[in-house]
């Protein structure tokens, strides 16, 4: 007699992996890469993503005009002419400041000796850069977010993805294309590479149960960089060359008497366009997974894009089920992380300034946003005190910095998770299945 069961016993006895029963443990292991995220490495290349982003973001604001329109004014608020002529001196005042077009950068430093409750009126009348009316709609919906989560008002929470996510790219695709599609691919670069190896680094410890060496890790998406960024940027690219022929048709419309031929025909450019808008929609939808799935495969761009919108729809309630959870943990982990943060800033400056000095003169952190707090003083720091200050501020952007990697630590790190589990409740994949040659093979 055999001592092990037979494996059709086996089989009928273990819940299918596509089934309720699973559901809930696969959502715990995917909230529990809030704590997989904080691995130091991962802190460390989220981080760097983070800094790359905010250098070229503002640089590429100082180099250029404002282009966003304003924040919006309230009722009571003066017309920022009204401001110039009251609070600025004539000489003092940047080209066109009659105008509503006149550079927003140019009207900040033109108020920046003005009382504080004049500054916040041109802060909300003066048009932004690209980059700053990004992340300060970022912010405002990742807030909202966070709001919606902690007082459980689904309203809210779907409020706060739109601004932060759907209408910010909406207002920048309105007023300045330009900047959204070279920061887009610049962000799309990052993440595929950075947010790779962070996803293959978690799909090695979570699949595998080891650790491979970073740098093993890093040299390997070098190394497939075309495959890990051509997963995330072949879907756009094949839409615009599907909208070609509609191009091609607008372009003969321009000849008299093609034009009726070219309406007559559009049928075509729609069925070019639906298709277009079909390959957008199953970006869009499997982007929060995609890029880490690139990390955890090894075929060609094309096969990676179509497995994971298939894996999708062939699971769209389990997919929406651990994304869920994954932002409610991503919210509650920030909490965590953004106050351990808080505390390890706060704690040393006011330790430090407990007797007088330098510190209590540094900035201050807020939370959970980790903004900048000016520090309130009698005089401005000069000399040596001065360059004190500049050192201990530089420190605070060092651990403000680590503690927003985490958030691009956490994505990857959930994207990843929610990948190996969706293919194996629809593939019955084995999670230590990952594409081969990996960084093993550096």
């Amino acid at each position: 007699m055999k001592d092990e069961p037979d494996d059709y016993i086996v089989r009928f006895m273990e819940p299918p992996t596509g089934s309720l029963a699973t559901l809930g443990a696969d959502a715990r292991l995917v909230a529990t890469g809030v704590f997989a995220a904080m691995r130091p490495e991962r802190l460390v290349l989220g981080g760097l993503v983070v800094l790359i982003l905010l250098l070229s973001g503002s640089l590429g604001d100082a180099s250029s005009s404002t282009s966003m329109p304003p924040i919006g004014a309230i009722a009571t608020d003066p017309t920022l002419s009204d401001l110039f002529r009251e609070h600025v001196e004539e000489f003092e005042r940047p080209h066109g400041w009659e105008t509503s077009d006149v550079d927003g950068f140019e009207v900040q430093a033109a108020f920046a000796t003005a009382d504080p409750e004049v500054r916040t009126i041109v802060e909300r009348l003066r048009r932004r850069g690209p980059f700053e009316s990004f992340t300060g709609a970022l912010r405002g919906g990742l807030g909202q977010l966070a709001t919606g989560v902690v007082r459980l008002e689904p309203t809210t929470i779907v409020a706060g993805v739109d601004e932060a996510v759907f209408a910010n790219i909406g207002r920048l695709w309105t007023h300045d294309r330009g900047f959204l599609v070279l920061f887009g691919l610049e962000f799309l670069l990052l993440i595929s590479v950075f947010g790779g190896v962070i996803a293959r680094l978690d799909a090695e410890r979570f699949g595998r149960d080891r650790d491979v060496p970073t740098f093993t890790v890093v040299r390997w998406a070098v190394r497939d960089v075309r495959r890990l960024w051509g997963a995330t940027l072949l879907p756009p690219v094949l839409a615009i060359i599907l909208l070609l022929p509609a191009v091609v048709l607008g372009l003969l419309a321009l000849v008299p008497a093609l034009d009726v031929l070219v309406a007559i025909g559009w049928v075509a450019a729609l069925v070019f366009s639906f298709a277009a808008a079909v390959v957008v929609v199953a970006w869009m939808v499997s982007l929060p997974i995609l890029s880490a799935a690139a990390a955890c495969e090894s075929g060609d761009p094309s096969e990676i894009v179509v497995r994971t919108a298939g894996l999708v729809r062939m699971r769209p309630g389990r997919f929406l089920v651990l994304l869920g959870t994954a932002l409610v943990a991503g919210v509650l982990g920030w909490f965590l992380v953004s106050g351990v943060a808080t505390m390890t800033l706060e704690g040393a400056r006011v330790a430090g300034g407990f007797f007088g000095g330098p510190t209590g003169a540094a900035t201050g952190t807020a939370w959970p946003s980790l903004d900048a707090v000016p520090a309130v003083t009698e005089s401005v720091p000069t000399g040596t005190r001065w360059l004190a200050v500049g050192i201990f501020d530089a420190w605070r952007s060092m651990v403000a910095l680590l503690a927003m990697g985490w958030l691009i630590a956490f994505g990857m790190v959930s994207g990843a998770r929610i990948y190996l589990l969706l293919r194996r409740s629809v593939e019955s994949l084995r999670l230590d299945e990952l594409g081969t040659p990996g960084p093993e093979s550096e």
